[in-house]
């Protein structure tokens, strides 16, 4: 039975592990091997996040005034709290895929800017383009506008010359 020093311990990590994330994904890893856990917390360390697999009571603690305070309303029976830094949908992104390819266990819920998440909203969460994708198409948007503005005005200032070409030409006939 561990300590009571020793869940401290567990409950200061947990909030060290909550500080500064984005979401936080609930799931239910049962079933899977040593080999398949290590290939999921791989596959998350590429969308910056990070997996802890321990006590209810103990993430309840953890998350206690914190903004996945609402974590205590999904995190019931077996349990791993996924806790993305950076992007919310790329943590999501990633335990659907890999649950998706191991063909074993299931998104819970999850917490977002203090809100709760069902199921569904976080494979939604999941299906959205990457902060990257969404940074491209901004900037592709941006450029082709660009462009269309740099055509508008190359056209006027070519119609410009055209019209002063024609009015110097009558201008000449007229003399």
């Amino acid at each position: 039975m561990p300590t009571k020093e020793h869940k401290k311990g567990v409950v200061s990590d947990l909030a060290g592990f909550f500080a500064n994330g984005k979401v936080a994904i609930v799931a239910d890893l049962s079933g899977y091997t040593v080999a398949e856990l290590t290939h999921f917390r791989r596959s998350l360390d590429k969308a910056n996040a990070k997996v802890k697999v321990t006590k209810n009571t103990l993430v309840k603690i953890a998350s206690k005034g914190t903004e996945f305070e609402a974590i205590e309303q999904i995190a019931k029976g077996p349990t791993t709290v996924v806790v993305g830094y950076d992007d919310p949908a790329a943590p999501a992104k990633t335990c659907v895929e890999v649950m998706k390819a191991l063909k074993k266990g299931k998104v819970k819920g999850g917490v977002m800017e203090g809100r709760c998440l069902s199921q569904d909203e976080v494979k939604g969460l999941a299906d959205l383009p990457s902060k990257e994708q969404l940074l491209s198409s901004i900037m592709g948007g941006l450029d082709s506008g660009a462009r269309n503005i740099a055509g508008i005005f190359e056209s006027l200032i070519r119609d410009i010359a055209i019209l002063t070409e024609e009015v110097a030409k009558k201008n000449n006939h007229a003399e």
